[in-house]
Order: C-alpha cells, then structure tokens, then sequence
C-alpha cells in the first residue's frame, strides 16, 4: 500500500469534496494541505481512513469532545477525588473531569468540564491532583 498516494477529501457522510496529498502528510485537527470544493469556511481533518485512502474533514465543532475512552491505565493514586484535571496535549490547559474506570481499572470514560478539540486515538490523557500527576491512560 502506498501511503503517498493522492486520494478523497470526503465529508463524514462520505461526500467527496475535494483531494489530499497523501494521508500520511495528516494529523486530526490540521487545517491545511487539502481542498474542499466549494468551502467558504475553514476545514479540518476529522479523521483518516487509510483503507480507502480517504480524508475526513469536517469544520471546528466536529473536533470538539465532551468525553471520551482511556485504557492501558496507569495511577498512581485513585481517581476518585473531586479535583481532578486532565490534559490531552502538552502545553495546554489542564480541564477538570469526572474519571469512571471499570473495576478492573483496566479503561474507563473520562467526561470533561468544557470540551476539547481535536482528540485523536493513540494520544495520551494524564490526570492532574494539584498540579501532580496521579495516573494516565490512552485515547481509544
């Protein structure tokens, strides 16, 4: 498979609207590179489908999560305090949360205060206690 091949810029209902490079030149969130025929507005990558060589775009709100999964947990502390923060990309804001992990402790669903932009599976969640990390778990 070829991962530079020009392919699709395809809406989520799978409109094609335009081309990308190559989805290999693509992140979640970024804006440039690609076209969107006809868009008055700016895009963003929503997501990548490398089967079908496909990228999604979408506009801004369609990046925003209020929640999302975590697993390969790792804590160091219990997640059940009222004050805990968690930060999805470095050099951001710390957000409060609510944490629910199975019993197990093996993943969980993370429900944030106000939402954030641009979650991408892979990435990793760290949870804050006072400025001190307690635990962390992968975006899935």
């Amino acid at each position: 498979m070829n991962i530079d091949l020009e392919g699709e810029t395809v809406y989520s209902d799978g409109t094609v609207v335009g081309k990308h490079k190559g989805y290999m030149h693509y992140t979640i969130g970024k804006r440039r590179g690609f076209t969107v025929n006809g868009a008055h507005d700016p895009h963003f990558v929503l997501s990548i489908n490398p089967k079908e060589n496909q990228v999604v775009v979408g506009k801004r709100e369609e990046l925003e999560a209020h929640k999302f999964n975590i697993k390969n947990i790792n804590l160091f502390k219990d997640l059940d305090a009222s004050n805990i923060t968690v930060k999805v990309r470095y050099r951001t804001q710390a957000i409060p949360c609510n944490v629910r992990l199975d019993e197990n402790k093996e993943r969980g669903e993370v429900e944030l205060s106000k939402p954030v932009f641009g979650l991408a599976y892979g990435q990793v969640a760290v949870f804050y206690e006072d400025n001190r990390v307690i635990g962390s778990g992968v975006i899935y």
